[in-house]
């Protein structure tokens, strides 16, 4: 009787084994498979200057991030194929209070809420401060919209993806139909004071050097001027002294409505050419507003980096079509200035950053499910493996020799929406001229990194892992095998399998 009693409990210990161990095999795993992916999203939300920039990134990002997850291979909105959840966190970096904010705020995010990949960087000044961050905690940061030229060149670090342009797509882009077409060649320059406009007056310049153009004059004025004479007067003297103006490039970010009316006050219009303003809705509005007729921006014609009827692809028709089925009101955060239009802009379409922010999404999605985890090394090493997504503004390559993307351009003329029921109908938009191919505005590589040429492919993974990498989204150029089985599914074999021992076990014993 003893004996049995022993032979009962040892079956009793080896069933309760067999169906807790298989828990205690997998469970660990899934569980490790539920831990958020933590997504840093740094933008400029208050203090002036750039802010009504940052919600149209956002936008964009947050649509890209279920575009990502739901549209490019796999069904699983907002998380990852093993089930891992997209986390964003949302930094303000307050534009006006400068670069010391927003590394403050990338050091805060990694050490204190746990970030694994930061995002933004509305300001290439703000960006530049936020690079090192990431590059001393191992952490991937894609940049956007921040256009400095110097972020993927002089101030490139292994850590930063750039999928937006950046000035030299712009340089190439507007160079080339200034002076091909419309047979330009002397030009002058007002640039934002800072990092962006310096960028760019240098990329500009040296594209029309190059295609035996000559720069006149340039002039930088602080992104938050109001006052303009100075300016005016040394672009008139440069025409009237210096050999004559062409065309003027007009480098900047935030509101152009003062700078504009400043044009028309000084005439400047009938001493040069300015550079077609096919920029943000908001503010082709505000600008048409702020000109006393017979003066309009209507017409207007030239470099345009995206404008949300200029692409013909899937990825921007799903787009355009989500802001009006979400009823995302692109421009509802701003106001027109003092004295300009009274009424808030509420079209539902989205705006000048919305696709960079998307696009961004659109990688970041794909290296994490590729590498699921989030190894640095290895994520940089996948990224630099020649990836191409198809991203609202067309197949965008990501060059692994800067990590910068590259994506087709547009050239643009300044239209009234005239179009009944359109979502901007009665206002100023872009409309398409060309098209200007991806490989043609391609920026030159001028990445260095610790005082030599970057060489994309050496980083060895940074933690011990045992996980491979997973297959890649639709749209990409690699492959690199299968997914993973979910963990769920293992979860449910493992409680299987121990049910089955108890199913036999219990066998043995009505035998016996």
């Amino acid at each position: 009787m003893n004996k049995t009693r022993s032979i009962s409990l040892s079956l009793s210990v080896v069933l309760l084994v067999s169906v807790f161990v298989p828990c205690f095999v997998i469970m660990p795993t899934f569980v490790e498979a539920q831990t958020p992916i933590k997504i840093g999203f740094f933008a400029p939300f208050t203090g002036g200057g750039l802010d009504f920039y940052a919600p149209w990134t956002k936008q964009g990002f947050e649509l890209g991030m279920i575009y990502a997850t739901t549209m490019m291979g796999y069904d699983n909105e907002n998380k990852t194929q093993a089930g891992r959840p997209y986390e964003l966190y949302y930094y303000d970096t307050q534009g006006a209070l400068g670069p010391a904010t927003a590394a403050t705020l990338a050091t805060t995010a990694i050490e204190t809420d746990g970030i694994d990949i930061l995002v933004g960087g509305t300001y290439s000044s703000s960006a530049a401060a936020i690079a090192p961050i990431a590059e001393d905690y191992q952490k991937l940061y894609f940049m956007t919209p921040a256009a400095g030229a110097s972020l993927t060149a002089a101030n490139f670090n292994p850590y930063i993806f750039r999928i937006a342009r950046n000035n030299w797509h712009d340089a190439y882009a507007g160079v080339t139909y200034a002076m091909d077409t419309l047979n330009h060649t002397r030009f002058a320059f007002l640039a934002a004071d800072y990092s962006f406009g310096r960028d760019g007056v240098a990329s500009f310049s040296r594209v029309i050097e190059e295609k035996g153009g000559t720069v006149v004059s340039i002039q930088y004025a602080s992104l938050f001027t109001s006052v303009w004479d100075s300016y005016m007067t040394a672009l008139i003297h440069a025409d009237q002294f210096l050999g004559g103006v062409d065309y003027l490039f007009v480098i900047w970010a935030g509101s152009f409505a003062s700078m504009y009316s400043a044009f028309g006050t000084f005439s400047i219009p009938s001493y040069m050419d300015i550079s077609g303003a096919s920029i943000d809705i908001f503010q082709m509005n505000e600008i048409e507003a702020s000109l006393v007729p017979p003066a309009t921006l209507v017409n207007a014609t030239g470099l345009c980096l995206y404008g949300y009827d200029l692409p013909n692809n899937t990825a921007n028709d799903w787009m355009v079509s989500e802001y009006i089925a979400r009823d995302i009101q692109t421009d509802a955060h701003v106001t027109l200035s003092p004295g300009m239009r009274p009424e808030i802009l509420t079209f539902r379409a989205p705006e000048l950053f919305s696709a960079s922010g998307f696009a961004t999404a659109q990688f970041l999605v794909d290296v994490t499910t590729a590498i699921p985890d989030l190894d640095s090394g290895l994520m940089i090493n996948y990224l630099e493996s020649g990836v191409t997504i198809d991203t609202p503004k067309g197949p965008t390559y990501l060059r692994p020799e800067d990590h910068q993307g590259l994506a087709e351009m547009y050239i643009a003329k300044v239209v009234n929406d005239t179009r009944p029921g359109s979502e901007t109908e009665n206002l100023i938009i872009a409309e398409l001229v060309e098209t200007l191919d991806r490989n043609k505005v391609a920026p030159p590589i001028e990445s260095v990194w610790n005082g030599e040429p970057y060489v994309p492919g050496g980083f060895a993974p940074t933690t011990p892992t045992t996980t491979t990498t997973t297959g890649t989204t639709t749209g990409t150029t690699t492959d690199t095998g299968p997914p993973p089985i979910p963990m769920e599914i293992l979860l449910v074999i493992g409680l299987g399998g121990g049910v089955v021992i108890v199913l036999i076990a219990v066998v043995v014993l009505r035998r016996r």
